[in-house]
């Protein structure tokens, strides 16, 4: 009897081993770029920006209850198209189909990683075209919340 009763205690009071998603608050994201080819761009350029890039973000329960995806979208400029989302047990993986000013004719963003609810690391693939010629994009990115409110 008391073994059921601290077990259960233990279980409504333990932290979960896997997040059902991602937490609310505001978050920090770096992302790497690993390799970019793009047509018109020299890759003299391409390694100016090759490296670590950081933004923030903030949202709230209900936007990550239905749309856990925004955490992890880049561009806010970007209108893109949902093609695959899943989260469970630790994994992820997100494709989509994205437009902006810079890729108008659209790429394929292929990402799988991991995930608690307080953190992520993905592998992206970016695939495309640009004028008509070939666009590959390979970046590694993280992120993690750093504050429980957007204050």
């Amino acid at each position: 009897m008391i073994r059921t009763t601290i077990a259960a205690i233990l279980l409504t009071t333990a932290a979960p081993a896997l997040a059902d998603g991602f937490a609310p608050g505001r978050w920090q994201h770096e992302t790497n770029t690993i390799s970019a080819d793009v047509p018109g761009i020299p890759q003299w350029v391409v390694k100016l920006f090759t490296g670590k890039q950081t933004r923030k973000s903030c949202h709230a329960a209900a936007q990550l209850t239905t749309h856990p995806e925004a955490l992890l979208t880049q561009d806010d400029a970007a209108v893109c198209k949902l093609r695959r989302f899943s989260m469970a047990e630790g994994k992820l993986v997100y494709d989509t189909f994205c437009v902006n000013k810079r890729f108008p004719e659209g790429l394929l963003v292929a990402s799988k990683g991991s995930y608690t609810a307080d953190s992520y690391s993905i592998s992206t693939l970016s695939t495309g075209t640009k004028e008509g010629k070939p666009v590959r994009i390979v970046t590694a990115g993280t992120g993690k919340r750093v504050a429980p409110t957007c204050r």
